[in-house]
């Protein structure tokens, strides 16, 4: 059936819209990802680096506590007024949140030749000690002689580095040690063991640090604060010094930051010095400096000034990475493929969905089309017997018709008639029955030379009406097929009427039957030929549809209703054979049968 002007234009106002309306809905679900990608890397940026800040300003505020609890009210202290500020710090300190993580607490004079003193919690005492690394901290102590040495920064920024102020003032902190010291004057007798007023004397007080309570505790603490999520730590933490060698101060993991991460999602250092030296940051979230504007103490990083010139290698860094692996811009970038995959894919099964309702709505419009027709051809197949039989009857009653050779005349016309109605209606409801797979088929062992010459009497009548000469070659000794008598003879029935009726001049008919092989094993092939209009290859896949006739049969005005075919098909294929059709426009077509063989 050919698409009408009609049909291209509704085809045309469905499939328009349609297309413009699938068009801008990827045009905004792309930029509506777009901004979801972006607004979730901004999300998660700022978030990370909002913990880091907040991991950083804690841990300067626990180790602040320290500091704040050894209250010096002066700069220069003797060395009663030294013991006993010690004293109250010692149990202050006891009362803290950690209380063990001051290891010592020391006091290394300036001058060489002065023993460095460990404060002994027993006596309440300073007590000479000899370690090495204080004697370190002594030499460096030349650096700062005179008293403007000793203060530090007030505020502001020095160095790239911003400094506590107030209490904290004075404070610096030895990454190395690791501990915290101040500069103060005392009596030059204390380093003497003696407690007794005297020439002062510049000293530092050490604190030094627990490093095992900082590492076990106070980091993992932290962590778990400022990096958790529902199941857990959400990020690898890790504390690193130096960087050849690398030491580890504290990682949430064994294995992490035992080399650098590259693939690290933030990086800070504690010490405010940028982590690269040509963007002034020290603080980089997906490997981006930031560039947060919020407020100054959490920006300018505030830590203690370092003690003596610790160099930039020696810095602590914290480190962090998601435990999903990879860089989290990475995943964002991943998370948007994914959702614009799934968001593609949805409007793709949109378009397909879209598409197959416009091609079934089509198809329903057609398949309305061919009811229609094939209503209009059996009302006209109906309308013929039944006037012809009413006609003939009417004759008779009437006394038209009243010889006896005319009434046996009429008799036969009116039976004709009865029986091509009866056929076609046969044909209708066994088309119904077929549809609602209401109709079974009893197989058994049919002999199908039996079956083609029972058929060929049964339509005797109509081939002898259409003077068709009928060329019958049949081979012996066919081997019986499974089938259903009744329905075998309506499929050849239904063959042997579509040749007559499109057989053409001269009217001939072909009735072959042969033994085959295919893959499957032997089959019988029963063909029906006529050398009539034949079929155009167009038509050839649609002849078997119901309600189909193709365009040049309907401007012959061969009349039909359409099913012959499809009911042939559909019974072929209800005994486990199917049909097959060559045709030649013009010269003819042949319609075969496969049947097993039993």
């Amino acid at each position: 059936m050919r698409i009408t002007l009609g049909e291209r234009a509704l085809a045309t106002v469905l499939v328009v819209p349609t297309a413009i309306a699938v068009i801008m809905l990827a045009i905004v679900q792309y930029r509506w990802s777009e901004e979801v990608r972006s607004a979730t890397s901004v999300r998660l940026a700022d978030s990370l680096q909002m913990s880091m800040m907040s991991w950083h300003l804690n841990l300067f505020r626990d180790l602040s506590d320290v500091c704040l609890r050894l209250r010096l009210d002066s700069d220069s202290l003797g060395g009663r007024e030294l013991e006993q500020t010690v004293r109250r710090f010692q149990e202050q300190q006891a009362s803290a949140e950690y209380p063990d993580v001051v290891s010592e607490v020391n006091l290394v004079s300036s001058e060489r030749g002065l023993p460095s003193l460990r404060w002994n919690p027993i006596t309440y005492r300073f007590e000479p000690v000899q370690a090495s690394r204080l004697g370190e901290l002594q030499e460096q102590l030349s650096h700062f002689l005179t008293t403007a040495a000793f203060a530090s920064p007030r505020s502001g920024e020095a160095n790239g580095l911003a400094y506590a102020s107030g209490g904290l003032r004075d404070w610096r902190f030895d990454p190395n040690l690791p501990g915290l010291l101040r500069p103060i004057s005392t009596d030059r007798f204390v380093f003497d063991g003696l407690s007794r007023p005297g020439r002062a004397t510049a000293a530092w007080l050490v604190i030094q640090l627990n490093a095992d309570v900082v590492g076990t505790r106070v980091l993992p603490e932290l962590a778990n604060r400022y990096f958790s999520g529902v199941d857990g730590l959400d990020y690898q933490v890790a504390l690193v010094a130096g960087t050849g060698p690398r030491r580890i101060i504290y990682s949430s993991d064994s294995s992490f930051a035992v080399n650098d991460p590259l693939d690290a999602d933030g990086r800070m250092n504690l010490f405010g010095r940028p982590v690269d030296a040509t963007v002034a940051s020290p603080l980089y979230v997906f490997h981006q400096p930031s560039r947060s504007t919020g407020p100054p103490i959490a920006v300018s990083m505030a830590w203690f000034p370092l003690f003596g010139d610790t160099p930039p290698q020696d810095d602590w860094q914290l480190v962090v990475r998601h435990r999903r692996g990879g860089a989290l811009g990475t995943f964002v970038e991943e998370i948007h493929r994914r959702d614009l995959t799934i968001s593609f894919g949805l409007l793709l099964l949109l378009v397909i969905s879209m598409t197959m309702w416009i091609i079934i709505s089509h198809r329903a419009q057609r398949l309305a089309k061919l009811q229609m027709n094939f209503v209009t051809a059996v009302s006209h197949d109906l309308r013929t017997p039944i006037t012809i039989i009413s006609s003939a009857a009417d004759n008779i009653a009437l006394g038209v018709v009243h010889e006896r050779q005319q009434v046996a005349q009429y008799g036969t016309v009116i039976g004709s008639q009865a029986r091509r109605l009866s056929a076609l209606v046969e044909q209708v409801l066994l088309f119904a029955s077929i549809r609602d797979s209401s109709h079974r088929y009893v197989l058994r062992p049919i002999d199908v030379s039996e079956a083609i010459d029972t058929t060929l009497a049964a339509s005797a009548e109509l081939i002898q009406a259409s003077r068709v000469s009928v060329e019958r070659d049949i081979e012996r000794d066919l081997p019986q097929v499974m089938g259903d008598p009744f329905g075998l003879s309506q499929c050849l029935q239904n063959l042997i009427t579509n040749a007559l009726k499109y057989g053409g001049e001269p009217a001939w008919l072909g009735v072959r039957a042969v033994l085959s092989k295919n893959g499957n094993g032997p089959e019988i092939q029963v063909s029906i030929s006529d050398r009539g209009m034949g079929i155009a290859s167009s038509d050839l896949r649609h002849i078997f549809k119901p309600f189909y006739r193709s365009p040049s049969v309907t401007a012959s005005q061969i009349h039909g209703t359409g099913l012959g075919l499809a009911v042939a098909k559909s019974v072929a294929e209800a005994m486990n054979g199917h049909l097959s059709v060559m045709s030649t426009p013009g010269e003819g077509s042949t319609f075969t049968l496969h049947l097993p063989c039993v």
